[in-house]
């Protein structure tokens, strides 16, 4: 499910940059989902793209599901699980780094106008639904992507954790994917009637 929501908000994200720059880079697009660094410590993503990282999963509690039993279409209830909700917390990084041989400033600015416009996109659209995204996949009820601020000093020991120098970039919490096994622990009919027992005292 976390695979087909990032592919999801890629496309989404993707579809946004080549309209306002009114091309289509090449086969890879803009955006490259991938992690920030390579096990040698280099950047794993490509030269001249934004990179789209998965950094952290953690549960939503706050409005977690208690629903145990779920009645079926034919009148029969199950019992399972309630669905386990995620909160993914999703990096865009801007690898537009100055090359030696080309040590001016058109490569960075190109970085961070690619990386507003991720931005700008985010600013106009930060829910999505079948009916606002047609394309959505069915497996998605509704993604919420607000953008998450974080302080210089954990900002520092973010990227210390990633093995990586640091590059211009954006971090946003992506609410809810969830997760619905529907494997059911049981299965019961409905109670239609009742019939009350009671005894006469003698």
């Amino acid at each position: 499910m976390i695979d087909v929501a990032l592919d999801f908000l890629k496309e989404e994200v993707e579809n946004h940059l080549e309209l306002v720059n009114n091309k289509i880079v090449d086969d890879d697009g803009f955006i490259v989902l991938s992690n920030v660094a390579s096990q040698n410590g280099d950047w794993a993503i490509p030269s001249g793209k934004i990179g789209m990282s998965l950094i952290n999963v953690e549960e939503e509690r706050v409005i977690k599901d208690q629903v145990f039993e779920h009645r079926n279409s034919n009148g029969t209830y199950e019992r399972y699980n309630p669905a386990l909700k995620l909160n993914l917390y999703v990096l865009f990084c801007a690898n537009y780094v100055n090359s030696a041989e080309n040590n001016n400033t058109s490569t960075y600015r190109e970085g961070l106008k690619q990386l507003s416009n991720v931005i700008s996109f985010f600013q106009s659209k930060y829910v999505f639904s079948p009916e606002s995204s047609p394309n959505m996949p069915v497996e998605l009820e509704k993604l919420i992507v607000d953008i998450y601020s974080y302080s210089f000093e954990q900002q520092y020991n973010f990227w210390s954790i990633l093995g990586a120098k640091y590059l211009p970039s954006v971090l946003y919490k992506v609410r809810l994917v969830s997760y619905q096994n529907r494997a059911a622990e049981n299965q019961s009919l409905p109670i239609t009637d009742m019939t009350i027992i009671t005894s006469e005292n003698n």
